[in-house]
């Protein structure tokens, strides 16, 4: 199987040839990696491991306020920020107008300010349009046409997760305060980015890309960021007009929810308004089999290596241990994607994390007849550390 066959199998639960495996790691990994196995490129890293590489359509947005105000370029922890309007040499504002710092040590970036956090009136903002989408549409659908052909099962990044936009822009405390005294304002921003997402959505239907992707928490490791209640008054309508829009472009597109923490008492609602598969999994604080148990027949589950335990705190052994864990429990019948359940940084040595990817590589899926007979705890809980 190439990669997009093995993908579309897995979403189908059907047994694919072997696990899908993808690889979401921080430079410092890939550089580790690399002189690991003495090759050159990400690419050649990409071939030992048989990981399936998704490939990514490409629209631009014009920002003409924020374009004529760049004034500098800047390196941050994950990569290359790219021309950006400097404050500092290590604060910079992005097209939204969130203000970020990169921290004296270079790994993190610390959230700083953003455009509502002292002045809530959406209409002083200038929000894009889809007269600012940047694309030629023939064009787009030739370059998902070949990526197709090629092998490749082809997503989307581009559309803004409201949840996450909007505390960055309104600030965490401010946002988290407005589900409960201001629901109107919350769902106003909401509208300004279904009309957004939606412009994007439709273009990239049109041209046939695969998957669209959403990331950004909702949760955390004790529970739901807000109530599962305001949640589903709130969030869940804009997910809802989002997908049937897209889908009514094209009905076979798929969606991909991420989120951090316990998000157990909303996967039903992610599954009623259409999302195909739910990330990471992270099982500090859910049981991937037991999601599997519950949900998995309607979703694809992705994710579920322990980057708080297993990855950076545990011996090979437990490696092999947490892998052999979350194919048996999770890939029987398809329906299961390779990977942590985060990004892997660069607190995880560089033996655990080739061990764990050439874990999954070699795993023998014809082995699995159906699921355990009991549901057994994900084995990172036995870790100390």
């Amino acid at each position: 199987m190439n990669p997009r066959q093995r993908i579309i199998a897995t979403l189908e639960h059907q047994k694919p040839d072997r696990v899908p495996i993808l690889l979401f790691w921080r430079d410092e990994i890939w550089e580790a990696v690399k002189k690991h196995y003495r090759v050159e490129t990400a690419g050649e890293v990409a071939r030992i491991l048989e990981a399936d590489l998704y490939r990514y359509a490409e629209i631009d947005t014009r920002w003409p306020d924020f374009e004529k105000r760049i004034n500098g370029e800047l390196n941050g922890p994950f990569g290359h920020i790219g021309q950006t309007i400097l404050h500092d040499e290590r604060t910079f504002e992005d097209p939204w107008g969130v203000v970020e710092r990169v921290g004296t040590d270079g790994k993190y970036l610390e959230w700083v300010n953003g455009p509502f956090v002292e002045n809530n009136d959406l209409d002083a903002f200038p929000w894009p349009s889809q007269d600012d989408l940047v694309y030629d549409p023939d064009n787009l659908a030739e370059s998902v046409r070949v990526f197709q052909e090629e092998g490749y099962w082809v997503s989307c990044l581009n559309g803004v997760h409201p949840f996450k936009q909007a505390w960055r822009m309104r600030g965490m405390e401010n946002f988290l305060c407005d589900y409960v005294a201001d629901p109107e304002w919350v769902e106003a921003i909401h509208e300004r980015f279904l009309a957004y997402n939606l412009a994007i959505n439709r273009a990239y239907a049109a041209a046939g890309v695969d998957m669209f992707e959403y990331w950004g928490d909702v949760a955390m490791q004790q529970g739901m960021m807000v109530s599962p209640e305001s949640w589903r008054r709130l969030d869940k309508q804009f997910w809802k007009r989002l997908i049937k829009g897209t889908r009514e472009i094209k009905p076979d597109a798929r969606f991909f929810f991420h989120s951090d923490g316990d998000i157990t008492l909303i996967i039903s609602d992610l599954i009623e308004i259409g999302f195909d598969i739910i990330n990471p999994l992270q099982p500090e604080c859910l049981n991937p089999a037991m999601i599997k148990k519950i949900f998995g027949r309607r979703l694809t589950l992705d994710g579920g290596g322990s980057l708080q335990r297993t990855l950076p705190f545990g011996a090979i052994e437990d490696i092999k241990r947490e892998v052999d864990f979350l194919l048996r429990c999770c890939a029987y019948d398809g329906g299961y994607i390779f990977r942590a359940s985060n990004v892997v940084g660069f607190d995880c040595p560089t033996d655990n994390v080739v061990a764990y990817y050439e874990a999954a590589r070699d795993y023998d899926l014809s082995q699995l007849e159906g699921p355990p007979a009991e549901i057994p705890e994900p084995p990172c809980m036995s870790i100390k550390f």
